[in-house]
């Protein structure tokens, strides 16, 4: 396992994890045709934009086999009005190495850098009903707001938890 800094040659890779994941994990929760109509090729151009944003848009990939990236992390400076610093914009993990301890390094390594940056807090937004909350639960993530989304023609709930002290994922 290797846990990296993205690169804009591994956009195709890392929107392959994203739908992909959507398409495994959301499978209960999002409208089965949304998930469908997800377009690798269109994330793949999303993120590279987002690859060539700089120092403002740090993302993380996780390799389990040598150049195959099967997660990433991305974040950066907190979107919303809540007294926090930073946020995880998007963290997913291929199903097959999910549940192994894979996204509890790769998000202790998103907040050591964030912390070296001079991030001191962080925020993640995550569906209500999704079971993969529970790992921002036990790294001492607390919830502090809710609010409804829509995701295609949906409303859906979404959670905020949130680290006042992002040292306290390191420990």
């Amino acid at each position: 396992m290797n846990i990296r800094h993205a690169e804009v040659k591994d956009a195709a890779q890392i929107a392959e994890v994203q739908v992909k994941s959507w398409q495994a994990s959301y499978k209960e929760l999002v409208n089965s045709n949304y998930l469908a109509e997800m377009s690798i090729n269109e994330r793949t151009l999303r993120w590279k934009e987002w690859l060539l944003q700089g120092p403002s848009h740090t993302v993380l990939v996780l390799e389990y086999d040598p150049k195959e990236i099967c997660g990433f992390i991305s974040g950066g400076r907190i979107r919303s009005d809540h007294p926090y610093d930073s946020e995880i914009y998007a963290f997913y993990l291929l199903k097959e190495v999910q549940r192994k301890g894979f996204g509890t390094k790769l998000i202790k390594k998103f907040s050591h850098h964030l912390v070296n940056q001079g991030k001191k807090s962080m925020v993640v937004w995550v569906l209500r009903d999704n079971p993969a909350k529970k790992a921002y639960i036990s790294l001492g993530g607390k919830k502090i707001d809710e609010e409804l989304i829509t995701i295609g023609n949906q409303k859906l709930s979404e959670e905020c938890y949130a680290w006042r002290d992002m040292s306290l994922i390191l420990d």
